[in-house]
């Protein structure tokens, strides 16, 4: 049953949220309600529980109240509450029966969270010509949660109220850009409530409460953080009162998480033209895809035992092997001495007979286990030969745990995709970028504009880094080698504290309120991201 709900992208909303929506939502037994993923009723119970101490009849719950759902079984057990259940896909629905007419006072649901292209074609192409009717662009990454949401957004009264529980990944995804925009101008008060720790039972997916007013007189966002669902019974209705509305003009919606004050800071900064863009700076792109690295990449024993000395080339295959700001000869040496898994597989683009009999060998034993039928590699004119493209000057990190960083590459290293590889601009010295991008207000960025996991990790994609600001005024005056030896240490306090003094005490002009100001907002984002899976 468990697999069949996450291949059908439902997973059973807690009865603290379920409860708490519909509490929020329904103040009148005369409003219209529609809940268009129920699944096995945890809405519909709720709203008839909520009906109910309304002293709304059975008659005005079943009249008032629809519930869609396109699995029979899940539908049938919907059905025990009393209220009208319909069997049929919410996107069909939509299409027959919503115009100007027909809309509903209140949507309240937890739609489903799968990719598009794992849904039903006929049921996909239904709501993506319905979204491109409203100005949409979706793709095939786009989530199935996305046009429900939309489309939920829609069927409502020009005075209605949605609550629906959605993916956090709203707050940073492209795929989700657009939808970001439409919900800030659709609605006029919008309330997001977050968890500092994962609600789902046995589920590594961080969920927000997306509340959202239409007629009303506040206009707004406002940002709620609870702990878990015990602080949501016990003071979610009041964190509604007292939560301060923020101004809806935010570049990222992880800005939200921030104070008025803490925001104008940082559009001050935005608009600073001091501040270097990383694209006026440098190149970025994912490193090397080897197709299979279990055969492309080996130790020294491997090498020396395969007597492939002349076949290989130097590799940071992991994250992990590079310690500082810098990748050295030694700091190689030392991963050759450790075993450490840094050669990779690079004999000429010859045709196989033209080869070394050592390189024809290791392509044999390679067949035979079939790496050759792999994707990446039966792809290629030849599939033991990866062509590279331009040299990496540096590397950054894809995924971080405490913060991103940049490693200068001197050593001239080849790196695999579990890193970006980066080319400086012409003219532009990468040992100044390398250690500028260690400044409070970068780091403050990069989680504003990277995608967390509920592992903790700071996922940046090549498009997120490409919006990273950096500022270079005073970098000539940075001590490389200090740097270095601080990030070896894992000294991260350091190093901010002297690099925040130069680039933006000096360089920019800020005062010490400022700069705190922006050590409190990278405290706040990162610390967010850290503890979401700690019980």
């Amino acid at each position: 049953m468990k697999e069949y709900n996450k291949l059908r992208g439902g997973y059973y909303t807690p009865r603290e949220i379920s409860e708490f929506i519909t509490n929020w939502a329904i103040s009148d037994t005369s409003e219209s309600v529609l809940e268009p993923s129920c699944g096995d009723g945890s809405f519909i119970k709720a709203l008839a529980n909520c009906y109910k101490r309304l002293g709304a009849t059975d008659k005005q719950i079943k009249s008032n109240v629809l519930g869609i759902e396109q699995d029979e079984i899940e539908a049938e057990k919907a059905s025990q509450y009393g209220m009208t259940i319909m069997c049929n896909d919410f996107f069909n629905y939509y299409q027959n029966n919503i115009d100007e007419r027909t809309k509903f006072d209140v949507i309240i649901g937890n739609p489903p969270y799968i990719h598009c292209k794992s849904f039903k074609e006929e049921q996909r192409k239904i709501a993506f010509d319905l979204m491109e009717k409203y100005g949409f662009k979706p793709n095939r990454l786009t989530n199935i949660w996305i046009p429900f949401l939309v489309l939920s957004c829609k069927a409502l009264k020009p005075t209605g109220r949605i609550g629906m529980v959605i993916p956090a990944e709203l707050f940073y995804v492209d795929y989700a850009a657009e939808t970001r925009e439409f919900l800030n101008v659709f609605f006029d008060r919008l309330t997001i409530i977050t968890f500092k720790k994962l609600v789902f039972d046995n589920i590594k997916q961080e969920v927000v409460l997306l509340l959202g007013e239409r007629g009303c007189e506040e206009h707004g966002v406002r940002l709620i953080e609870l702990d878990d669902l015990a602080d949501l019974t016990t003071r979610g209705m009041e964190s509604l009162n007292k939560a301060e509305l923020i101004d809806r003009t935010c570049n990222h919606w992880m800005e939200y998480y921030l104070t008025n004050e803490e925001i104008d800071l940082l559009k001050r900064l935005d608009k600073d033209s001091r501040i270097s863009n990383s694209s006026e700076l440098f190149e970025v792109n994912i490193g090397l895809v080897s197709g299979r690295n279990e055969f492309f990449i080996m130790n020294k024993d491997m090498v020396m035992k395969l007597g492939l000395e002349k076949s290989v080339t130097p590799i940071i295959s992991q994250s992990k092997q590079v310690k500082g700001i810098n990748l050295t000869d030694e700091d190689y040496k030392n991963l050759v001495e450790l075993d450490k898994n840094v050669f990779f597989f690079a004999p000429e683009n010859k045709d196989f007979d033209d080869l070394l009999d050592e390189e024809k060998s290791y392509i044999r034993l390679g067949e035979k286990k079939g790496f050759d039928t792999n994707y990446k590699c039966r792809i290629r004119p030849r599939w033991y030969y990866v062509s590279q493209s331009w040299h990496a000057e540096a590397f950054m990190l894809c995924n971080a745990h405490l913060y991103p960083r940049m490693i200068l590459n001197k050593r001239e290293m080849l790196v695999t995709d579990n890193l970006y590889k980066v080319r400086f601009l012409e003219g532009i010295d990468g040992s100044l970028v390398t250690a500028a991008f260690l400044n409070t207000y970068t780091l403050a960025i990069s989680e504003l504009i990277g995608r967390g996991y509920s592992s903790g990790l700071l996922a940046l994609t090549p498009s997120a880094i490409r919006q990273l600001r950096i500022p270079m005024q005073m970098a000539e005056r940075l001590d490389f080698q200090k740097i270095d030896d601080w990030q070896r240490k894992g000294e991260i306090d350091k190093i901010l504290e002297y690099t925040d003094s130069v680039l933006l005490r000096e360089g920019l002009g800020l005062n010490d309120d400022e700069i705190k100001m922006l050590r409190d907002i990278w405290d706040k984002l990162r610390n967010r991201r850290l503890n979401r899976n700690k019980k």
